[in-house]
């Protein structure tokens, strides 16, 4: 074992969990798998430097010091049986997220049992770390032609009005607080971007993001060591603190009608509840909205949709570490309002413990057997995994269905009544303008 490695817990979420080089490391060996998935997560606070964070991942694909172009990288990633490697970035309630994951065939499946572990991540290392985009003759051409296609599909959001009506509803909810920046950015910050600041903003989440690693499926027996290599090499973490999280207390409900070239409404109603601090109040928080608006046993289906034909989809939806609840409908412009109304009657109901025994057990069997079923992928046992570290919840799949089988009707009830509608927003045809 290397010297850098410490015991972390021992063990979380059904992982084993060590400290290499300064960096959480959680991994779990899984022989059902004849391949690995490594993912290195760093977290930084969501700013205005989110265009020139998020138009990272196109930049890096256009190679590295050893692979200098998109070809001679692609066939670095061919001659690996087509391992995937690389980053993406993204929002994680009010912070900014980049992964750098690796995925390929464990070598030992493979003629002449090559290292693929070692020779993927060494190709995602010279990806991150020698970047063509961070070298000072990165052709300006190439920066443009990736601003401009990053600015076209940032404006492409428009012509899927649901997707837009969204974004608008939650900017407006959301205004001067960081969750209202956008995924990309935004439009005037991709526009003004400078050359230098992508560059920048890939060091920045190398030296001062929150970081931690997981790993999962065919991998190496010594994973602390195999990893070790790469976690030793990337920059040692100054990590600047992460913002808490912005919360709201109660305030007059704001309603907002826009419009669009479009043939039927979109409306969005954003409603804030308190972030949940424990399993159980998070369980019961899940539960109620599935119970709301979760799919074809829910009320939004059912009573809205089904028997009153109001609207032709309506769901919920919801950021567990923000607090923020959407509930999303479409419908003809004329029934915008009973929409809403009828909506928000559901969730009264709710509140007032009108719904069955058997409507809560089929709402806690659809939740569990979506997790019975997450071991069944390394992406989405990862992708658990890492949503139990940022929640600081231990909890494997068996160890959170249990808790979902706990939720009680009380639990549900303080659930649908800790929601306060905050927003209410419709996106309207043109034509109904008056």
């Amino acid at each position: 074992m290397i010297a850098a490695v410490e015991d972390l817990h021992n063990r979380f979420a059904g992982f084993e969990a060590r400290m290499v080089h300064g960096c959480p490391l959680l991994f779990r060996r899984d022989q059902r798998f004849k391949t690995f998935r490594l993912v290195i997560v760093m977290q930084r606070p969501l700013d205005d430097s989110m265009a020139a964070r998020a138009i990272l991942p196109a930049l890096m694909q256009h190679g590295s010091k050893r692979y200098p172009d998109r070809p001679s990288l692609a066939r670095a990633r061919e001659s690996l049986y087509g391992a995937s490697t690389g980053p993406l970035v993204g929002k994680h309630c009010e912070t900014a997220v980049m992964r750098l994951q690796a995925e390929a065939v464990a070598g030992e499946f493979l003629p002449g049992r090559p290292d693929q572990f070692g020779d993927t991540l060494a190709l995602l290392k010279e990806l991150t770390l020698h970047a063509r985009m961070r070298l000072p003759n990165f052709p300006a051409e190439l920066f443009e032609r990736e601003r401009a296609q990053f600015l076209a599909e940032s404006r492409s959001i428009f012509d899927d009005k649901g997707l837009f009506a969204r974004q608008q509803a939650v900017s407006l909810a959301c205004a001067g607080e960081p969750y209202a920046i956008l995924d990309h950015g935004g439009e005037a910050a991709i526009a003004a971007l400078d050359p230098a600041q992508p560059a920048q903003m890939l060091t920045d989440f190398m030296q001062h993001g929150r970081r931690f690693c997981v790993a999962m499926g065919a991998l190496p027996e010594d994973v602390p060591n195999a990893v070790g290599d790469l976690l030793s090499l990337l920059p040692t973490v100054l990590a600047k603190p992460l913002t808490k999280t912005l919360q709201l207390t109660p305030r007059a409900v704001v309603r907002v009608r826009e419009h669009a070239p479009m043939l039927q409404a979109k409306l969005v109603l954003i409603l804030r509840a308190p972030v949940a601090d424990n399993v159980a109040s998070h369980c019961a928080l899940q539960a109620m909205l599935s119970l709301w608006g979760g799919g074809t046993h829910s009320r939004l289906f059912r009573e809205v949709r089904e028997r009153l034909s109001l609207c032709y989809s309506a769901s919920t939806s919801s950021d567990i570490h923000k607090g923020i609840v959407l509930v999303q409908s479409g419908c003809e412009s004329s029934k915008v309002e009973a929409v809403a109304a009828e909506s928000l009657r559901q969730l009264d109901e709710l509140r007032a413990g009108r719904f069955s025994d058997q409507e809560l057990t089929t709402v806690i069997a659809t939740i569990t057997g979506a997790i019975a079923a997450i071991d069944d992928s390394l992406a989405s046992r990862l992708s658990f995994t890492a949503g139990q570290w940022l929640l600081e919840n231990d909890q494997d799949p068996q160890q959170r269905i249990a808790s979902y089988l706990a939720v009680s009707r009380e639990q549900v009830v303080a659930a649908a009544n800790s929601l306060w509608l905050d927003h209410d927003y419709a996106l309207l045809p043109v034509e109904e303008v008056r």
